[in-house]
């Protein structure tokens, strides 16, 4: 039979008192730019998410916890206490996936918005340069017959 899967709530009860020990180790060093992350980091200086798993096992009361559980990390509720303690230490943000996707799509719906206006601008663009193209074409003719009548005193009918 396998394990159960621990769900975030239960994470969040294991790793809420080590988050607050490495923390309290963080606060504990010496003010300054000296300080050094008392949480896992990967090579690029974000937070290691697995790296904090693997920390959380031997503290779970329960023994539910298993290195698949990284996943229950980037859970809403998880990711913001993780998020929240990495950038106090000046480490990078664990990403998750739903959230990503979220801004992908509030992302994609203002470029079809401004793709949406862009082509918008673009008729009434057309349109006027139309008219200030019809509008020069009558004031070239009126210009003309007024240069005509100047020159011969000429008089049109039904006005210039």
């Amino acid at each position: 039979m396998s394990k159960p899967k621990v769900q975030p709530a239960k994470l969040l009860a294991v790793l809420e008192p080590w988050l607050e020990q490495r923390m309290s180790e963080w606060h504990d060093q010496p003010a300054g730019n000296n300080k050094v992350p008392t949480l896992p980091a990967r090579n690029d200086g974000a937070l290691n998410g697995t790296a904090v798993i693997r920390a959380l096992i031997p503290l779970d009361p329960t023994g539910e916890t298993t290195p698949s559980d990284t996943q229950h990390l980037y859970k809403k509720e998880v990711l913001a206490v993780l998020n929240a303690a990495a950038e106090a230490q000046g480490l990078g943000l664990l990403k998750s996936r739903a959230i990503q996707d979220a801004d992908d799509a509030a992302l994609g719906k203002r470029i079809q918005k401004t793709v949406s206006d862009l082509s918008n601008l673009q008729k009434v663009c057309a349109e006027q340069a139309a008219l200030i193209e019809m509008l020069r074409s009558k004031v070239a003719s009126l210009e003309e017959k007024l240069r005509l009548r100047d020159e011969t005193g000429m008089i049109f009918r039904g006005g210039l």
